[in-house]
C-alpha cells in the first residue's frame, strides 16, 4: 500500500509509520547542518522512540535542538516513497516513560533488540518525538 501526503491524519501524523521498519532520522547541528541517521524506532500513541547511546552524535543534536524530520527507510537508509514528517524530539526522562519506549521497542524487534541493548546498557537513553504543534 502506498501512502501518500492526503493519508498523514492531521489527528495522528505519526500512525502511517506502524508499519514501517526503518526511518532516516534527520538531526541538526547548532549551524543548521542536516544530519541524517538510519534507526530502529517504535511507534506509540501518538509518539515515537528512539533508543540510543547518551554520547552518540544525534542525541548531542536532540539536546541542543530538538527539531527532527522523520522518513521511512529500508536497513541501510535508502529512503521509502512514503512522505516525510517533522517533529519535536527530546530525551525521556520520567522513568515510566522510559520502561514504556524500551518495552515498545523491544515488542517491536524482539530478540536483536534485546542482544543489542544488553551488550550496549550503559548510557542508553530513549528519545520520544511528537508532532510538531
Amino acid at each position: 500500500m502506498t501512502i501518500n501526503e492526503a493519508q498523514v491524519s492531521a489527528k495522528d501524523p505519526f500512525a502511517y509509520l506502524a508499519t514501517q521498519e526503518f526511518i532516516v532520522l534527520t538531526t541538526y547541528r547548532k549551524d543548521g547542518t542536516a544530519v541524517p541517521t538510519t534507526v530502529w524506532f517504535a511507534y506509540d500513541q501518538g509518539k515515537v522512540y528512539i533508543t540510543t547511546n547518551t554520547a552518540a552524535g544525534k542525541m548531542k543534536r536532540v539536546r541542543n535542538n530538538g527539531r527532527v524530520e522523520m522518513i521511512p527507510s529500508d536497513r541501510v537508509g535508502n529512503l521509502l516513497e512514503l512522505p516525510e514528517i517533522a517533529g519535536v524530539a527530546q530525551e525521556v526522562q520520567a522513568p515510566e516513560e522510559k520502561q514504556r519506549a524500551h518495552a515498545v521497542l523491544e515488542q517491536k524487534y524482539g530478540e536483536p533488540f534485546r542482544q543489542i541493548v544488553s551488550q550496549r546498557s550503559e548510557g542508553r537513553v530513549y528519545i520520544a518525538v511528537v508532532p510538531v504543534a
